[in-house]
């Protein structure tokens, strides 16, 4: 009797084992299913770009994407970036925690040496939108995530989607930080755009962007003039073919006669310093005739870690821009209380009073004042 019941048990347990096992398979093969390799993620323009289920390490190579990684927390994901990162922006070797110790790889925005990349082990690489390198990246096997503008042409908004873009591909804790940029981004524009909205066009000052040069500026392809009328301005080359560097002649300027010119990402691919940029046209007695420079309108935008109208800190602009050109109306708006607390929230570092002055005046760190701040 004893016996029988022994064996009764065992053939009982026998079944529960192996029921466990038919289970534990079930749920091995489900969990397969649910977390295959590879996962898409959109970009911009609505194309598809796929990407390994879980991102370790990226290569950091188009301009603003290690500002865009860094801000997203993910700076110890970044394996590679521009050399160009290095040293471009004394800003951003006192900001970041790793720029000094990432291979950056040279000319990195017009002819890869793939077999180099390959040897990094990237997951990912954040790219400009050039295609041919982009198609020898992806040749190779190499994810890659080509900025690129939304399809009906390049937004402000892009600024805080692109950044959710590159949060989509790093990982969820990313997109909660990038969720969180946006609802600030969304939130200052509604500050500065409830004053500027109803200012009508002939109390708007008239306002040229220069981009790297003087006769260089930003086209209706770009979202710059978007900018400046978001910030209170009248832009003379809103309708002017082109993206972020068209060609302007002389004439032209002097036909537009601007009362407000804005200088900023000059200083890169072996361009004079904005500093040298303004200079030249106290040099040249044509730039004499314009208002701007009679009234000494002529300002040169802020840069901190990148150039503020190519990166994060575009929002930034924005309210920079606003305050410049109407002051009286942005009274009440503190740029250096606002961009200590961008710094804080954004970046995790605590900006001196001191400091935050000098990335308004488009100064360097303190003690670096031979170099130019970009």
């Amino acid at each position: 009797m004893r016996k029988a019941s022994y064996q009764k048990i065992a053939v009982l347990l026998l079944f529960v084992f192996m029921f466990s096992m038919i289970a534990g398979c079930g749920a091995e093969q489900e969990k397969t299913e649910a977390e295959p390799d590879t996962r898409v993620v959109k970009n911009l323009d609505g194309s598809e770009i796929v990407v390994p289920a879980e991102v370790n390490r990226v290569a950091a190579l188009f301009g603003p994407s290690y500002e865009k990684v860094f801000l997203l927390g993910a700076e110890d994901k970044i394996v590679a970036n521009g050399d160009f990162h290095i040293n471009g922006w004394p800003w951003s070797n006192v900001i970041y925690e790793r720029l000094d110790e990432v291979p950056g790889i040279p000319n990195a925005h017009e002819s890869l040496n793939i077999e180099e990349i390959l040897k990094l082990k990237p997951d990912v690489v954040f790219y400009w939108d050039n295609p041919a390198e982009v198609k020898r990246l992806q040749e190779a096997n190499i994810a890659v995530v080509p900025a690129v503008s939304s399809a009906e042409g390049q937004k402000f908004e892009d600024c805080k989607n692109m950044l959710m873009v590159y949060a989509q591909v790093l990982g969820k804790d990313e997109e909660k930080i990038a969720q969180e940029y946006c609802q600030y981004f969304d939130e200052k524009v509604e500050q500065i755009t409830a004053v500027t909205k109803d200012i009508p066009a002939d109390q708007r000052p008239s306002v040229y962007f220069a981009v790297q040069k003087l006769l260089w500026s930003a086209g209706k392809e770009s979202d710059i003039p978007e900018v400046i009328d978001l910030a209170g301005g009248k832009c003379v080359h809103a309708n002017m073919p082109g993206g972020s560097k068209s060609e302007v002649n002389m004439e032209q300027l002097l036909k537009w006669n601007p009362e407000y010119i804005f200088v900023d990402h000059a200083g890169s691919s072996g361009n004079a310093s904005a500093e040298e940029v303004v200079s030249e046209m106290s040099e040249d007695a044509r730039y004499k005739q314009l208002a701007a420079v009679q009234n000494e309108q002529v300002k040169v935008c802020p840069t901190g870690v990148f150039f503020w109208d190519a990166g994060q800190q575009k929002i930034l602009l924005l309210m920079w821009m606003a305050k410049t050109l109407h002051p009286d109306l942005f009274e009440d708006l503190d740029m250096q209380a606002e961009l200590k607390y961008f710094y804080k929230k954004f970046y995790r570092y605590d900006l001196t009073d001191e400091e935050a002055e000098r990335i308004l005046l488009h100064l360097p760190p303190a003690g670096q004042a031979d170099k130019p701040a970009a």
